[in-house]
Protein backbone atom coordinates (compact mmCIF):
# COMPACT_ATOMS: atom_id res chain seq x y z
CA UNK A 1 0.00 0.00 0.00
CA UNK A 2 2.38 2.70 -1.19
CA UNK A 3 0.09 4.93 -3.19
CA UNK A 4 -1.23 8.31 -2.23
CA UNK A 5 -5.00 8.60 -1.91
CA UNK A 6 -5.69 12.30 -1.55
CA UNK A 7 -6.75 12.84 -5.17
CA UNK A 8 -9.05 9.87 -5.77
CA UNK A 9 -12.67 9.35 -4.76
CA UNK A 10 -13.69 7.33 -1.73
CA UNK A 11 -15.33 4.72 -3.98
CA UNK A 12 -12.21 4.42 -6.13
CA UNK A 13 -10.12 3.98 -3.01
CA UNK A 14 -12.56 1.33 -1.78
CA UNK A 15 -12.16 -0.56 -5.07
CA UNK A 16 -8.37 -0.34 -4.87
CA UNK A 17 -8.33 -1.73 -1.35
CA UNK A 18 -10.82 -4.45 -2.31
CA UNK A 19 -8.66 -5.50 -5.23
CA UNK A 20 -5.62 -5.51 -2.97
CA UNK A 21 -7.43 -7.67 -0.42
CA UNK A 22 -8.48 -10.17 -3.07
CA UNK A 23 -4.94 -10.37 -4.44
CA UNK A 24 -3.63 -11.04 -0.94
CA UNK A 25 -6.07 -13.92 -0.60
CA UNK A 26 -5.01 -15.35 -3.95
CA UNK A 27 -1.35 -15.00 -3.02
CA UNK A 28 -1.77 -16.58 0.40
CA UNK A 29 -4.93 -18.72 0.38
CA UNK A 30 -4.12 -20.82 3.47
CA UNK A 31 -6.17 -18.71 5.97
CA UNK A 32 -9.20 -18.84 3.68
CA UNK A 33 -8.87 -22.58 3.21
CA UNK A 34 -8.66 -23.06 6.97
CA UNK A 35 -11.62 -20.71 7.41
CA UNK A 36 -13.73 -22.78 5.06
CA UNK A 37 -12.98 -25.87 7.16
CA UNK A 38 -14.79 -24.37 10.18
CA UNK A 39 -18.31 -24.84 8.78
CA UNK A 40 -17.39 -28.31 7.54
CA UNK A 41 -16.22 -29.22 11.05
CA UNK A 42 -19.46 -27.72 12.35
CA UNK A 43 -21.45 -30.03 10.10
CA UNK A 44 -19.50 -33.10 11.21
CA UNK A 45 -19.86 -32.22 14.89
CA UNK A 46 -23.57 -31.59 14.63
CA UNK A 47 -24.37 -34.65 12.54
CA UNK A 48 -22.22 -37.16 14.43
CA UNK A 49 -22.16 -35.69 17.95
CA UNK A 50 -25.33 -33.71 18.62
CA UNK A 51 -27.59 -34.49 15.69
CA UNK A 52 -29.27 -37.70 16.82
CA UNK A 53 -31.80 -35.89 19.01
CA UNK A 54 -32.27 -32.79 16.86
CA UNK A 55 -35.99 -32.09 16.46
CA UNK A 56 -36.74 -35.07 18.69
CA UNK A 57 -36.76 -33.18 21.96
CA UNK A 58 -36.01 -29.72 23.32
CA UNK A 59 -32.74 -30.62 25.03
CA UNK A 60 -31.14 -32.19 21.96
CA UNK A 61 -32.27 -29.47 19.58
CA UNK A 62 -31.09 -26.70 21.89
CA UNK A 63 -27.67 -28.36 22.23
CA UNK A 64 -27.39 -28.70 18.46
CA UNK A 65 -28.37 -25.07 17.90
CA UNK A 66 -25.84 -23.96 20.50
CA UNK A 67 -23.11 -25.93 18.74
CA UNK A 68 -23.84 -24.10 15.49
CA UNK A 69 -23.96 -20.73 17.24
CA UNK A 70 -20.54 -21.46 18.77
CA UNK A 71 -19.14 -22.49 15.38
CA UNK A 72 -20.50 -19.36 13.70
CA UNK A 73 -19.02 -17.02 16.32
CA UNK A 74 -15.63 -18.73 16.36
CA UNK A 75 -15.53 -18.89 12.56
CA UNK A 76 -16.34 -15.19 12.27
CA UNK A 77 -13.67 -14.20 14.79
CA UNK A 78 -11.06 -16.41 13.14
CA UNK A 79 -11.82 -14.91 9.73
CA UNK A 80 -10.93 -11.35 10.59
CA UNK A 81 -8.98 -11.00 13.82
CA UNK A 82 -5.66 -10.92 11.90
CA UNK A 83 -6.80 -8.99 8.83
CA UNK A 84 -5.83 -5.44 9.82
CA UNK A 85 -3.21 -5.87 12.52
CA UNK A 86 -0.86 -7.76 10.21
CA UNK A 87 -0.81 -4.71 7.91
CA UNK A 88 -0.59 -2.15 10.71
CA UNK A 89 2.88 -0.86 9.80
CA UNK A 90 1.92 -0.30 6.15
CA UNK A 91 -1.36 1.32 7.13
CA UNK A 92 0.40 3.73 9.47
CA UNK A 93 2.91 4.62 6.77
CA UNK A 94 0.19 5.32 4.20
CA UNK A 95 -1.83 7.37 6.66
CA UNK A 96 1.19 9.57 7.32
CA UNK A 97 2.43 9.88 3.74
CA UNK A 98 -0.59 9.29 1.54
CA UNK A 99 -3.68 10.38 3.43
CA UNK A 100 -5.49 7.05 3.04
CA UNK A 101 -9.10 6.98 4.22
CA UNK A 102 -9.55 4.46 6.99
CA UNK A 103 -13.26 4.18 6.19
CA UNK A 104 -12.53 3.00 2.65
CA UNK A 105 -10.00 0.48 3.91
CA UNK A 106 -12.27 -1.00 6.58
CA UNK A 107 -15.22 -1.05 4.16
CA UNK A 108 -13.17 -3.01 1.62
CA UNK A 109 -12.17 -5.60 4.20
CA UNK A 110 -15.73 -5.77 5.53
CA UNK A 111 -17.04 -6.41 2.00
CA UNK A 112 -14.59 -9.25 1.40
CA UNK A 113 -15.47 -10.73 4.77
CA UNK A 114 -19.17 -10.53 3.95
CA UNK A 115 -18.64 -12.68 0.86
CA UNK A 116 -16.60 -15.16 2.89
CA UNK A 117 -19.21 -15.33 5.67
CA UNK A 118 -21.98 -15.80 3.12
CA UNK A 119 -20.21 -18.89 1.75
CA UNK A 120 -19.36 -20.26 5.20
CA UNK A 121 -22.92 -19.75 6.43
CA UNK A 122 -24.29 -21.55 3.39
CA UNK A 123 -22.17 -24.57 4.26
CA UNK A 124 -22.96 -24.39 7.97
CA UNK A 125 -26.74 -24.18 7.53
CA UNK A 126 -26.66 -27.41 5.54
CA UNK A 127 -26.00 -29.12 8.88
CA UNK A 128 -29.74 -29.11 9.48
CA UNK A 129 -30.42 -30.82 6.16
CA UNK A 130 -27.79 -33.50 6.80
CA UNK A 131 -29.27 -34.17 10.25
CA UNK A 132 -32.71 -34.46 8.69
CA UNK A 133 -31.44 -36.98 6.15
CA UNK A 134 -29.29 -39.08 8.49
CA UNK A 135 -31.73 -39.36 11.39
CA UNK A 136 -35.03 -38.92 9.56
CA UNK A 137 -35.74 -35.96 11.86
CA UNK A 138 -37.79 -33.51 9.80
CA UNK A 139 -37.27 -29.79 10.17
CA UNK A 140 -40.31 -27.63 10.98
CA UNK A 141 -42.53 -27.44 7.90
CA UNK A 142 -41.98 -23.70 7.55
CA UNK A 143 -40.17 -20.84 9.19
CA UNK A 144 -41.62 -17.99 11.19
CA UNK A 145 -41.18 -15.43 8.43
CA UNK A 146 -40.21 -17.42 5.34
CA UNK A 147 -42.00 -20.45 3.96
CA UNK A 148 -38.64 -22.16 3.53
CA UNK A 149 -37.10 -22.55 6.99
CA UNK A 150 -33.63 -23.08 5.51
CA UNK A 151 -33.70 -19.52 4.17
CA UNK A 152 -34.62 -18.26 7.61
CA UNK A 153 -31.89 -20.26 9.35
CA UNK A 154 -29.36 -19.11 6.77
CA UNK A 155 -30.14 -15.46 7.45
CA UNK A 156 -29.75 -15.99 11.19
CA UNK A 157 -26.43 -17.80 10.84
CA UNK A 158 -25.11 -15.25 8.35
CA UNK A 159 -26.02 -12.29 10.55
CA UNK A 160 -24.44 -13.99 13.56
CA UNK A 161 -21.23 -15.00 11.79
CA UNK A 162 -20.82 -11.63 10.10
CA UNK A 163 -21.38 -9.78 13.39
CA UNK A 164 -18.66 -11.96 14.96
CA UNK A 165 -16.49 -11.23 11.93
CA UNK A 166 -17.04 -7.48 12.42
CA UNK A 167 -16.10 -7.90 16.09
CA UNK A 168 -12.87 -9.59 15.03
CA UNK A 169 -12.21 -6.81 12.53
CA UNK A 170 -12.69 -4.20 15.27
CA UNK A 171 -10.21 -6.03 17.51
CA UNK A 172 -7.76 -6.23 14.63
CA UNK A 173 -8.04 -2.45 14.16
CA UNK A 174 -7.38 -1.84 17.86
CA UNK A 175 -4.52 -4.14 18.85
CA UNK A 176 -0.97 -3.43 17.75
CA UNK A 177 0.43 -6.96 17.41
CA UNK A 178 -0.96 -10.12 15.77
CA UNK A 179 -0.26 -12.27 18.83
CA UNK A 180 -2.46 -10.00 20.95
CA UNK A 181 -5.31 -10.48 18.48
CA UNK A 182 -4.88 -14.25 18.60
CA UNK A 183 -4.80 -14.23 22.39
CA UNK A 184 -7.96 -12.12 22.66
CA UNK A 185 -10.14 -14.27 20.38
CA UNK A 186 -10.52 -17.36 22.67
CA UNK A 187 -11.39 -15.21 25.68
CA UNK A 188 -14.03 -13.37 23.70
CA UNK A 189 -15.52 -16.67 22.58
CA UNK A 190 -15.62 -17.96 26.17
CA UNK A 191 -17.41 -14.84 27.37
CA UNK A 192 -19.88 -15.10 24.49
CA UNK A 193 -20.70 -18.70 25.36
CA UNK A 194 -20.97 -18.13 29.11
CA UNK A 195 -23.42 -15.27 28.68
CA UNK A 196 -25.43 -16.89 25.88
CA UNK A 197 -28.17 -17.93 28.30
CA UNK A 198 -27.73 -21.59 27.35
CA UNK A 199 -25.02 -22.95 29.63
CA UNK A 200 -26.21 -21.19 32.78
CA UNK A 201 -29.41 -19.62 34.05
CA UNK A 202 -28.83 -15.86 33.98
CA UNK A 203 -30.54 -13.45 36.31
CA UNK A 204 -30.05 -9.87 37.42
CA UNK A 205 -26.76 -8.33 36.28
CA UNK A 206 -25.63 -11.40 34.35
CA UNK A 207 -28.86 -11.38 32.37
CA UNK A 208 -28.36 -7.71 31.51
CA UNK A 209 -24.83 -8.49 30.34
CA UNK A 210 -26.19 -11.21 28.07
CA UNK A 211 -28.10 -8.62 26.05
CA UNK A 212 -24.73 -7.39 24.77
CA UNK A 213 -23.68 -10.85 23.61
CA UNK A 214 -24.00 -11.97 20.00
CA UNK A 215 -24.43 -15.54 21.24
CA UNK A 216 -27.70 -14.65 22.96
CA UNK A 217 -29.26 -13.14 19.84
CA UNK A 218 -27.95 -15.95 17.68
CA UNK A 219 -29.59 -18.49 19.98
CA UNK A 220 -32.81 -16.46 20.10
CA UNK A 221 -33.11 -16.32 16.32
CA UNK A 222 -32.14 -19.93 15.56
CA UNK A 223 -34.01 -21.35 18.57
CA UNK A 224 -37.15 -19.48 17.59
CA UNK A 225 -37.05 -20.75 14.00
CA UNK A 226 -36.49 -24.30 15.28
CA UNK A 227 -39.55 -23.88 17.52
CA UNK A 228 -37.76 -24.99 20.67
CA UNK A 229 -40.76 -24.12 22.81
CA UNK A 230 -42.88 -26.48 20.75
CA UNK A 231 -40.64 -29.49 21.40
CA UNK A 232 -41.00 -31.78 24.44
CA UNK A 233 -38.31 -32.03 27.07
CA UNK A 234 -36.23 -35.20 26.97
CA UNK A 235 -37.79 -36.36 30.22
CA UNK A 236 -41.27 -35.81 28.81
CA UNK A 237 -40.70 -38.62 26.33
CA UNK A 238 -40.81 -41.05 29.26
CA UNK A 239 -42.81 -39.01 31.79
CA UNK A 240 -45.46 -37.12 29.81
CA UNK A 241 -46.89 -35.46 32.92
CA UNK A 242 -43.80 -33.26 33.34
CA UNK A 243 -44.60 -29.68 32.38
CA UNK A 244 -42.56 -27.57 30.00
CA UNK A 245 -42.78 -23.81 30.30
CA UNK A 246 -42.12 -21.79 27.16
CA UNK A 247 -39.03 -19.56 27.22
CA UNK A 248 -39.44 -15.96 26.13
CA UNK A 249 -36.11 -15.96 24.26
CA UNK A 250 -37.37 -18.71 21.93
CA UNK A 251 -40.76 -17.20 21.14
CA UNK A 252 -41.77 -18.29 17.64
CA UNK A 253 -43.06 -14.90 16.56
CA UNK A 254 -42.07 -12.82 13.47
CA UNK A 255 -41.52 -9.65 15.51
CA UNK A 256 -39.31 -11.52 17.94
CA UNK A 257 -37.17 -12.98 15.16
CA UNK A 258 -36.90 -9.66 13.34
CA UNK A 259 -35.81 -8.01 16.58
CA UNK A 260 -32.97 -10.51 16.96
CA UNK A 261 -31.91 -9.94 13.34
CA UNK A 262 -31.95 -6.15 13.71
CA UNK A 263 -29.91 -6.33 16.92
CA UNK A 264 -27.24 -8.52 15.31
CA UNK A 265 -27.10 -6.14 12.35
CA UNK A 266 -26.80 -3.17 14.74
CA UNK A 267 -23.89 -4.87 16.53
CA UNK A 268 -22.20 -5.34 13.16
CA UNK A 269 -22.50 -1.66 12.27
CA UNK A 270 -21.25 -0.58 15.71
CA UNK A 271 -18.21 -2.86 15.46
CA UNK A 272 -17.33 -1.63 11.96
CA UNK A 273 -17.67 2.04 12.91
CA UNK A 274 -15.58 1.43 16.03
CA UNK A 275 -12.99 -0.28 13.84
CA UNK A 276 -12.76 2.81 11.63
CA UNK A 277 -12.31 5.00 14.71
CA UNK A 278 -9.61 2.76 16.21
CA UNK A 279 -7.76 2.50 12.91
CA UNK A 280 -7.87 6.27 12.52
CA UNK A 281 -5.78 6.58 15.66
CA UNK A 282 -2.94 4.46 14.26
CA UNK A 283 -1.35 7.52 12.69
CA UNK A 284 -0.62 9.03 16.10
CA UNK A 285 -0.24 5.75 17.97
CA UNK A 286 3.24 5.42 19.45
CA UNK A 287 2.63 1.92 20.90
CA UNK A 288 5.16 -0.44 19.45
Amino acid sequence: MNKRFRHISVFREFLLFTRQGIMEIIGAPKPIIIGMLFPIMGILCLVFVAGENMFVHYDGTKSGDFLLVSAAIWGGLFNSVQIVVKERANIKRDMVSGGMRTGAYVASRAFIQLVLCALQSLILVMSYRFVEIKYDAPLPESGIIFENIMVELYISILLLMYAADALGLMISCFVRKPDLANAAAPYILIVQLIFSGVLFALEGTTKKISFFMLSRWGMESIGSSCDLNGLPLKIQLTIPTVTHEAEAMFEADPDHLLKAWVIMLAFTLVYLVAGVVFLGRVKNDSRE
